[in-house]
């Protein structure tokens, strides 16, 4: 055999070892997918809402329930409703989806957000929160814009590396936080979760 062929062999076996390695250690990432076409996905609603004076002793009115025909993909959405008159209070969807524990990984939320108005006044936000626990309340969660830039859909999305530790799972929650004293829906559709 010639010393050219031995040493193309010796290159094509190296590649093809450096290949399969790249494949073992770095896995191509999880995805999950929802639409809300056939119901909630998993995903729970949950809120951090003040107390309504014209109601003592309970909370503001708010909601999150699946809607058609309002949809980026599809025929559902989720919609988000809060009374926001109080200038306080955000609601959000949330869900723990498995992760490998003792971990970095990677993780990127993005979804299309619909608000009905385009508006120059901040009426409400758009926030998002990636993390090892349950979130619980507004200082959890990074705000991503104002959630009316523009008039029907937009894509928004977070990114954030987290060490799993021993908990074996991430949380991932998106939602809406009150700016303005208004009563405000707004729509959630095509989301993604990214965990590499």
């Amino acid at each position: 055999m010639k010393l050219s062929h031995i040493v193309y062999f010796v290159i094509g076996i190296l590649i093809v070892t450096s290949g399969v390695a790249i494949w073992y250690f770095y896995p191509t990432p999880l995805v999950y997918t929802e639409s809300f076409e056939n119901d909630f996905g998993g995903w729970i609603a949950d809120a951090d809402v003040p107390l309504d004076p014209n109601n003592p002793g309970h909370p503001v009115d708010w909601n999150v329930s699946r809607v058609t025909p309002l949809a980026y993909s599809g025929e559902c959405s989720m919609e988000l409703y809060i009374d926001g008159r109080q200038d306080d209070g955000i609601v959000w969807i949330e869900k723990k989806i498995p992760a490998k524990n003792e971990t970095q990984i990677h993780v990127t939320v993005s979804f299309e957000f619909c608000s009905e108005q385009e508006s120059f006044n901040t009426i409400a936000e758009v926030c998002a929160y990636i993390g090892v626990s349950d979130p619980e309340v507004e200082d959890d969660f990074v705000v991503l814009g104002s959630a009316n830039e523009v008039a029907g859909w937009k894509e928004y999305a977070h990114t954030t590396n987290l060490h799993i530790g021993s908990s074996n799972e991430v949380w991932v929650a998106i939602g809406i936080t009150v700016r303005w004293e208004t009563e405000m829906t707004y729509n959630i559709d095509a989301l993604k979760v990214t965990i590499s």
